[in-house]
């Protein structure tokens, strides 16, 4: 169930600093210009400027963990913390080898979005141990990793409401094709599982019977020329596909440009999910049908603020945190298009 507890702490940061992303950083908590963004974020009752945070993503290729990481340095400086940053590289070994990196700085806490499951564990665990507050964002960690809080999208129901969507719309037989990130990423399977769940649902409340058919499967690493690259193979084999889902929008972006490519782009719905600047967009111009809202702004700024909360002795810090599912098509995309933001 999607708890909204504390989520009305949350504002939209009126503006962001667009620059490098540097390994350690420090800032006071009484800069002006941050003062001013994070206006409206939780108040720290606790001086907190002798914690050290460091921030593990998988990766900075993808604009969406760019966006993250960049969200979680400015919120941890607002609070006037040490920054620390290490690149995953998309190897789940680098990012155990990252992580270890951070807690030889000595850090009090660790914020990581976890490639694998299951392969942080040990480090995790190890972590926790030696006195470092683990917060985990964006995706999931095994259950027997010691963590305080996880703040995620609701994946599943993210993919449920784009899938209930494509069912209510004018697709006689839908023959799907779709990207997933990387193998045995959770959060790519509750999207894709959430798809299929919500399309069979609506297909049998509106007609008493589904007649969709997964007729393709790709992997396209979570970013563009990924999903360029996975929609090449899969016309070649499956030229008949009229929907694409993808499960993040950088994978549907680089996907409609190989379909616009082939002349197909009046006969294939495509679907991607996060939100993406770019891809309301690419949505007004008709070449995105739908996305579902899983916001790095949203995600950053609450992971920062959950750790802050419990550095202040709050203990009601939920074990899993998640921020609203929000669809959004062609008929509302101009409610969330900014074309300030950063991702």
């Amino acid at each position: 169930m999607i708890r909204y507890k504390h989520l009305s702490c949350l504002c939209l940061i009126i503006s962001l600093l667009f620059g490098c992303i540097p390994k350690e950083e420090k800032r006071s908590n009484k800069s002006t210009s941050s003062s001013t963004r994070n206006a409206a974020l939780l108040s720290s009752e606790r001086d907190l400027s002798a914690i050290k945070v460091g921030y593990c993503g998988p990766s900075m290729v993808a604009p969406y963990y760019v966006a993250l990481e960049t969200i979680v340095k400015e919120t941890v400086q607002h609070y006037g913390m040490t920054y620390y940053t290490a690149d995953g590289q998309e190897d789940v070994a680098k990012q155990v080898a990252a992580i270890e990196d951070l807690l030889s700085k000595g850090i009090d806490a660790l914020i990581i979005n976890p490639l694998d499951p299951k392969a942080v564990v040990q480090v995790v665990n190890r972590a926790h141990q030696q006195g470092v507050k683990i917060f985990v964002v964006d995706s999931m960690i095994d259950p027997s990793a010691e963590y305080i809080s996880s703040i995620v999208a609701n994946n599943m129901m993210n993919g449920e409401l784009l899938g209930l969507w494509l069912a209510e719309q004018n697709i006689a037989e839908p023959k799907i094709a779709i990207i997933s990130g990387n193998q045995g990423n959770p959060v790519g399977r509750e999207k894709r599982l959430g798809f299929i769940r919500g399309l069979a649902d609506g297909q049998l409340h509106k007609n008493a019977k589904t007649n969709f058919r997964v007729v393709a499967h790709g992997w396209g690493k979570w970013n563009n020329n990924g999903g360029v690259k996975a929609m090449e193979d899969i016309l070649v084999a499956h030229p008949y596909v009229n929907v694409l889902f993808a499960e993040n929008d950088a994978m549907a972006m680089g996907a409609a440009k190989t379909i616009k490519e082939m002349g197909k782009e009046k006969d294939i719905t495509v679907i991607g999910v996060d939100g993406q600047k770019e891809a309301y967009e690419m949505m007004k111009e008709g070449r995105l049908a739908a996305t579902a809202q899983n916001s790095p702004k949203i995600l950053g700024e609450l992971v920062v603020q959950a750790l802050v909360r419990y550095l202040n002795g709050d203990e009601s810090v939920e074990k899993t945190i998640y921020t609203p599912s929000v669809l959004i098509s062609r008929s509302n995309v101009e409610d969330f298009y900014d074309q300030k933001a950063l991702f």
